[in-house]
């Protein structure tokens, strides 16, 4: 191969703009069969069944919120030529570059872009084989050929097919299904991981009743190589709703028509391990079928039905497997009576996450009757029993999480609690919470509201006194009183790492830089006496994403500067942006680690600047802080 040549192939690798899965031309290999595989029902891309959200293709495969596009595979005529590299935009991961090396005919020529304008058309050729010696094989290599491809001819299905097996199974299903619509070998490889692992009903896809409809005969057109690779099922927000136009205006309306092959599905997949349906009640009101088949499920690991009522209880009374979560979000039946959440005794033993995201008052008539010792997570809102109760009923709980709206009932005496939490999140004060929390994070921010009276800030003071956090995430406002961060400071002696975002009054315009570098100037005296040794600091600022790149990086490395100068204890420093997208404590940071400290404490520490992925372990480490003995 000609040094031009796989130099263009490297840059291509590394631009993951460069390649997708539309790229593929006809294989020259094993079983002459690399072409695309249409739908057998003729029906054209658009009305596949899966789609496939390039952004999320590079999530790993522990990250299951995908939708796929499956294109239902059988025969298609070759694609004439290898198209140009450089159209539809879609990240792809190291297994396209792979399969490039691995089935490009001999005579193929690629076109890379090299700008806007041209394109660079360089013939591609497999690798020679590899020399018999190594003193040969230094001969032939090229100089300045990168070393990683300085290989033989690979064909890449030619592996062990365990080796195959593990790669497949480490492959987002985006990238699986890519690699599944290459040829009919890769496809037999790739496409139980692409079914392992599905998801159906995402608005931004249209996916709906048809989509639902059409996997759930694909699969059930050969369930003996197609339904026992089925681990987990999503049916989001539109796997029900189809779309009308009344007069003019978008509708949607409810369609349960795809529930019968569905309750046939679920009666044949055994070895599905997730399930979650968003509108639970509705369809097993319209289907009884779908619960029935769902309850005699017995491999279920994570059951999650967000809209629940009478019927949903029903299901969970008669389920077959002990599942480790289960999640329901919000009761859609009518009035709830008293006393009627027994179906949860059956999972005492079992259960070790509960989420109950909107329908916490389930828990009012169980938390006297069981004692639930596995459960180490709750996720809750709505109204929620007294905390001794809850502490009752789940003893060994180490995380707990308070959802948006919520209502804690008042004790009537002193409270018992649990020794100490590992993680304590809330969305708004609980002034009377009374057990410590190693990692305390405030889905709230601090100084919403003006003035140094503000209740809710009030409130936030004796919840920290109490959780004693030696991790705290906080988003503090710019009209947030200097008295209340120095009380916030002396409610917190154990704390050693600090997440801190500062936003603006209302939450939702940002601020500028140099706003932010006068509020962290202003009130840095206040950590000084500190005994934190990593702090990640933010802001929420629309305008900095599009300033030069080097012009940040000069201001994040001041900022480091002058933090660690002025807070002798701290080791890491991260400074960065907010992620609106990612939630309120995703930050973009830049990491630094204070490499050394002169003698002299007026002089400024030596940083050094960490890799973004060095950077992201620190913060996951600092997270993980012990509360110290």
């Amino acid at each position: 191969m000609s040094v031009p040549a796989l130099e263009s192939i490297y840059r291509a690798r590394k631009d993951p703009k460069m390649l997708n899965c539309d790229h593929f031309c006809e294989e020259v290999g094993p079983d002459q069969a690399c072409q695309r595989q249409p739908d057998p029902d003729g029906a054209p891309p658009a009305n596949a069944i899966f789609t496939h959200d390039p952004r999320l293709s590079n999530k790993g495969p522990c990250q299951p919120n995908l939708s796929l596009n499956l294109q239902l595979a059988h025969h298609l005529p070759p694609q004439p030529e290898l198209p140009h590299i450089s159209t539809p935009p879609a990240p792809t991961g190291i297994v396209n570059v792979i399969y490039l090396l691995h089935a490009t005919p001999r005579t193929t020529t690629l076109k890379m872009p090299v700008s806007s304008e041209s394109t660079l058309s360089v013939p591609f050729h497999p690798p020679a084989p590899v020399p018999l010696t190594l003193s040969a094989a230094r001969a032939e290599r090229p100089r300045n050929v990168d070393r990683v491809f300085s290989f033989g001819p690979l064909e890449l299905l030619a592996l062990n097919r365990d080796v195959l097996k593990t790669i497949s199974d480490f492959c987002p299903p985006g990238d699986a299904l890519q690699l599944a619509m290459t040829c009919k070998d890769a496809y037999e490889l790739a496409m139980p991981r692409v079914l392992a692992d599905v998801s159906i009903g995402d608005p931004c896809f249209d996916d709906g009743p048809d989509r639902l409809y059409k996997f759930c005969r694909f699969m059930l057109a050969n369930p003996p190589r197609r339904i026992r690779h089925l681990r987990a099922l999503r049916l989001l927000e539109g796997a029900f709703a189809r779309v009308h136009i009344v007069h003019g205006r978008e509708r949607l309306d409810a369609d349960f028509s795809s529930a019968e092959v569905l309750a046939e599905l679920l009666r044949q997949a055994d070895n599905l391990r997730v399930i979650h349906i968003r509108d639970a009640e509705p369809l097993f009101q319209f289907n009884p079928a779908v619960y029935e088949a769902l309850a005699q499920l017995s491999s279920l690991k994570e059951l999650s039905l967000y809209y629940i009522g009478n019927s949903t209880l029903k299901a969970i009374s008669q389920l077959r497997s002990t599942p480790a979560l289960i999640e329901n979000g919000l009761w859609k039946d009518g009035p709830r009576p008293q006393g009627d959440i027994t179906p949860f005794s059956n999972f005492v033993d079992s259960v070790k996450h509960l989420k109950l995201w909107e329908c916490g008052c389930m828990l009012e008539s169980i938390v006297d009757r069981h004692v639930w010792p596995n459960l180490h997570t709750l996720d809750i809102g709505g109204r929620i029993a007294k905390l001794s109760e809850l502490a009752h009923a789940f003893p060994n709980l180490r995380r707990l999480t308070f959802y948006l709206e919520f209502s804690v009932k008042q004790e009537t005496g002193p409270a018992a609690c649990w020794p100490e939490l590992d993680y304590l999140e809330t969305s708004a004060p609980i002034p009377s919470f009374p057990s410590p929390a190693r990692r305390l994070q405030l889905q709230y921010p601090i100084g919403a509201t003006p003035g140094s009276h503000n209740s809710s800030d009030l409130k936030t003071l004796p919840l920290m006194e109490h959780a004693n956090p030696v991790v705290l995430s906080i988003t503090v406002s710019e009209a947030v009183p200097l008295t209340m961060l120095e009380r916030m400071k002396g409610a917190m002696p154990s704390l050693r790492y600090l997440e801190l975002v500062y936003t603006d009054a209302c939450g939702r315009t940002g601020v500028r830089w140099p706003a932010f570098q006068e509020w962290v100037g202003r009130n840095l005296y206040i950590l000084r006496t500190t005994a934190i040794v990593g702090l990640c600091i933010g802001y929420t600022g629309a305008d900095d994403s599009a300033s030069d790149p080097e012009m940040r990086a000069a201001r994040y490395l001041s900022l480091a500067r002058t933090l660690t100068r002025n807070i002798k204890s701290l080791q890491y420093v991260g400074v960065g942006l907010q992620d609106d997208t990612g939630g309120m404590y995703a930050l973009d940071c830049t990491w630094y680690r204070v490499a050394s400290r002169p003698a002299d404490m007026d002089v400024v520490p030596v940083l050094e600047t960490l890799p973004a992925v060095e950077g992201e372990r620190v913060r996951e480490a600092l997270q993980l802080t012990p509360r110290p003995t």
